[in-house]
């Protein structure tokens, strides 16, 4: 995955060849969040089709701003905006828009007490 995000990377840069500056890009996306890795400001989601970008996919994407992932959980949904341009590519605005639903306690477990 990482390779793959290199690569994305990459082609922003080769694209840009011949212009002074690339201009930097937002995307709007909705995701759901797979894991956070807060010391490495890395967060992966599971986000729908970024038309003109890229399709539906999960990977890995790094913040701009660690403390905006640090509450986030797996299965929180969150809206973020995604920035590429020349060496660049990043979340910003990261929002919980919907926080995990808990698991159920294994069946069993209720009124187990006394019983």
């Amino acid at each position: 995955m990482r390779q793959f995000i290199l690569l994305l990377l990459g082609m922003f840069v080769i694209s840009s060849v011949g212009c002074q500056t690339a201009p930097v890009k937002h995307y709007a996306i909705q995701a759901e969040v797979i894991s956070v890795d807060v010391p490495k400001k890395m967060v992966t989601v599971k986000h729908g089709e970024i038309p003109g970008l890229m399709p539906a996919m999960t990977m890995n994407y790094l913040v701009a701003d660690e403390k905006q992932i640090e509450p986030l959980k797996p299965g929180d949904k969150i809206s973020a905006d995604l920035v590429v341009g020349e060496n660049v590519g990043h979340l910003e605005k990261i929002v919980q828009v919907e926080k995990a639903v808990p698991a159920p306690p294994p069946a069993g477990d209720a009124n187990q007490q006394g019983h």
